[in-house]
């Protein structure tokens, strides 16, 4: 299945299911399902589901949402249902039904702009949801042209569907680099023909000016300037400092103070000649009081660059290739600095064939991180207070730690075909590396169960994924610390009994909706520990952006897609759901 989208292969699933090839969660001939035809037939304190398989008799109490994702063609949208589920909930099946969305529509125009109809962009509506950093999240187009919505009366630049009797937070994201962002509210009590959003006009929108230098005046051509407020909105639009290090860019007077922010351009490359920094000013900025042009801002001037040539081994002593390197140097300490809160350079590379990256620095203490790729024993290093020198520099890195394992069902039988992905997580929670970059490995059990990855020493959130329509639940198996001790201690993941959630996804006039992705979310996660775990804390929004909301998969519970007749059956692992 290597390759298919999670949604892809729920609709696979449920064309196999629509053809009469299979049932919902069940494989007669998969070893490891469980069937059975009475009670009697499983293990004990189990119970036959449907002359099936086998579930759990007793579960405590679980709240859970679940949301149903309708096809995009549908005319429905995402909406959530809170439920608490209990032992009694599998001899019952839950009708799901959908409601009429909140269809707005209108156009975004500009102020004293007239020949536009519409400006381009992305509307993003977001409201809290009932599960901690998953956000209800809308999006729509706003079109330069108008065209006309079905059902419309009349053309418009957009169409967004909401979730009725929720506030939510807009956002537009203009198309034109010249138009900064723009955030309003809206109640969505009911559906609205006609919502214009109007943006400042051009001449309202204030154009603020600066310029960065470095050393003795010194010009930093090619940075990327705005303003970013606290929650890491974007105020204003981008300017890039030109030969004179000057930027401008523009920005509403309404905005709320925010810090000014400055990165290398995306269109700018950093070379020998041209070394770029990052960094942010430490006080917010209060659009209303700035007069004439903001104050320079002096960097260091940076001393003469040197080459090193970086040749990285792995514990063997064999060429690591592949290996991501990145160097970040903290280019002052600033704590008595009333100018910037932050100032650094990074360098990103990746060795050759040969084990070999070539950095191109200045000799100054930074931080270098060496991840070789997953399949490596070569283990992930850091090294802090490093100052490269010019010439060649030798790196050897540690071992990774050879973890083992077997992976059974309930029943004690091997479950061939499972995923076993190990997840760094940080402290006690599921939470990724500030930089986004935390390590994953995954490992597949042979026919008897047994499996071997190669993972860097951490704290991981150990995930197993049952084989497809097999009667098995995904389930987080433990959070583990993983140490050179790990090695001689093999892993025991064992895959519980499971519980059934089976419903039916409906309109309000009864009908079957076909092709609805229907998830299982934990409000809070209940994460089992390993020998060394300590605690656990659910997920973390990781950014907004106008795609959405990128979140870990910590919440989910289990996931399945309706059928032609519009019903669902979704798996679950009891005990992953912490009380309330």
């Amino acid at each position: 299945m290597k390759g298919l989208t999670q949604h892809k292969w729920l609709i696979l699933q449920a064309l196999i299911a629509a053809l009469g090839l299979g049932q919902f969660g069940c494989a007669a001939a998969d070893a490891a399902a469980g069937e059975c035809t009475v009670d009697t037939d499983c293990v004990a304190g189990l119970k036959c589901y449907e002359t099936r398989f086998c579930v759990a008799a007793t579960v405590a109490d679980t709240p859970v949402v679940i949301r149903v994702s309708p096809p995009s063609d549908s005319g429905f949208v995402v909406e959530q249902f809170s439920v608490t589920l209990t032992g009694d909930s599998q001899n019952e099946a839950r009708k799901l039904v959908l409601t009429e969305p909140a269809v707005i529509r209108g156009t975004v125009t500009q102020k004293n702009n007239g020949l536009a109809s519409s400006i381009p962009g992305t509307l993003l509506a977001m409201a809290p949801s009932d599960v901690a950093g998953r956000d209800l999240t809308f999006q729509a187009t706003s079109y330069s042209s108008l065209k006309r919505f079905p059902g419309s009366d009349a053309p418009q630049g957009y169409e967004l569907r909401l979730q009725k009797g929720q506030n939510y937070a807009l956002a537009f994201w203009p198309q034109s680099e010249e138009i900064p962002p723009h955030y309003s509210t809206l109640t969505a009590g009911d559906s609205i023909g006609q919502w214009n959003l109007v943006l400042p006009a051009d001449s309202e929108l204030r154009t603020l000016t600066g310029k960065i230098l470095m050393g003795d005046n010194k010009p930093v051509v090619g940075l990327s300037v705005w303003l970013r407020d606290e929650q890491g909105q974007a105020w204003s639009t981008r300017g890039k400092t030109d030969a004179a290090g000057v930027y401008a860019f523009k920005v509403d007077p309404t905005a709320p103070p925010a810090r000014l922010v400055f990165a290398p351009d995306a269109s700018t490359a950093d070379s020998a000649t041209n070394v770029l920094p990052s960094g942010e000013v430490a006080a917010p900025l209060a659009v209303t009081t700035v007069v004439g042009e903001l104050p320079a801002i002096h960097l260091a001037e940076l001393p003469t660059l040197t080459t090193t040539t970086l040749h990285v081994r792995g514990p063997d002593g064999q060429p690591v290739a592949g290996a991501a390197v990145r160097l970040t140097m903290k280019l002052a300490d600033l704590p008595d600095d009333v100018t910037l809160a932050r100032l650094n350079l990074a360098w990103n590379g990746l060795t050759d064939a040969a084990g070999t990256v070539q950095l191109t620095v200045p000799p100054l203490v930074g931080d270098l991180t060496v991840a070789p790729p997953p399949k490596s024993t070569a283990a992930r290093q850091t090294l802090f207070a490093t100052s490269l020198k010019a010439g060649d520099v030798q790196l050897e890195l540690g071992s990774r730690v050879h973890v083992t394992g077997t992976v059974k069902d309930f029943a004690s039988r091997s479950v061939p075909g499972a995923e076993v992905t190990l997840r760094e997580v940080e402290g006690d929670g599921e939470k990724p590396d500030a930089d986004g970059d935390e390590a994953t490995f995954t490992a597949t059990p042979d026919a008897e169960g047994n499996f071997a990855v190669w993972a860097d020493p951490g704290k991981y959130a150990v995930w197993v994924e049952p084989p497809p329509r097999t009667s098995l639940a995904r389930v987080m198996a433990r959070i583990d610390d993983i140490t050179a001790d790990t090695a001689s201690t093999p892993w025991h993941l064992v895959l519980p009994p499971p519980m059934v959630l089976a419903g039916v996804v409906l309109t309000q006039s009864g009908a079957e909706v076909y092709g609805v992705a229907v998830d299982v979310l934990a409000v809070k996660v209940q994460t089992p520990q390993g020998t060394n775990g300590r605690g656990g804390r659910g997920d973390t929004q990781l950014g907004k952006r106008p795609s959405g909301t990128v979140v870990l998969d910590s919440h989910l519970l289990g996931s399945a897609l309706s059928n032609v007749s519009g019903h669902f059956e979704v798996l679950l692992a009891p005990g992953q759901v912490a009380a309330e």
